[in-house]
């Protein structure tokens, strides 16, 4: 099933960037499922969470969403905000999440620490969450400063924002063991390589 297609019952008109990009760029393939395929049970305890608050239009409220009720996995939960096709913010980054960056996110453009052959692609994916909507996990390597070098998997979920705001999305992280150190740097670099890609309908479909 298309996004247009899912969004069928939405009315809520795309702005306009989001709709070039979606129409530019097809979502990345991936495998199909309706529950979480990867990561550990922290993937679940999200997943299930987020699964029992209400819905509106396919997908609860950012103001139903209290990160204390997941108090367990504050330290590796990040919150998004789709702001545009070229922004997506880092609403609130975890302390894990902050110390193995080596500083705290919170603010920055996620997409600026996205590998150059990923960046725009990356959005896509991300935007397919919350049009259509539908969660997504994937598994990728990551850089960090220091110069560690592991893979990390993560799964995003959508959340609406505010009234008059674009969506969000929450999303908690589990980092793999070190593959090498390599010399240390100014900034991360995420998704490099992609190994593994998961869409897990929520009632909207996946991508074809």
């Amino acid at each position: 099933m298309t996004w247009e297609a899912a969004r069928t019952m939405d009315a809520t008109p795309l702005p306009e960037d989001v709709a070039s990009l979606m129409a530019e760029c097809a979502p990345s393939p991936g495998r199909r499922a309706t529950e979480p395929l990867l990561g550990t049970s922290t993937h679940c305890d999200l997943f299930n969470y987020w699964s029992r608050l209400p819905k509106h239009r396919g997908m609860p409220k950012s103001s139903d969403f209290n990160p204390m009720d997941m108090r367990h996995l504050l330290p590796e939960i990040a919150m998004l905000s789709m702001n545009s096709a070229e922004e997506i913010i880092q609403r609130l980054v975890g302390t894990g999440l902050a110390e193995r960056l080596s500083y705290d996110a919170t603010g920055t453009n996620l997409l600026d620490y996205i590998d150059g052959s990923y960046r725009r692609q990356c959005s896509r994916d991300m935007h397919e969450v919350v049009c259509r909507p539908c969660g997504w996990q994937v598994r990728y390597l990551t850089e960090y400063v220091t110069g560690r070098v592991a893979y990390v998997q993560s799964i995003y979920l959508p959340l609406h924002g505010p009234e008059g705001q674009r969506p969000r999305i929450v999303s908690v992280h589990d980092r793999e063991e070190a593959l090498e150190y390599r010399a240390p740097s100014e900034k991360p670099v995420f998704a490099s390589e992609i190994t593994d890609m998961v869409w897990i309908d929520i009632g909207s479909g996946v991508p074809d």
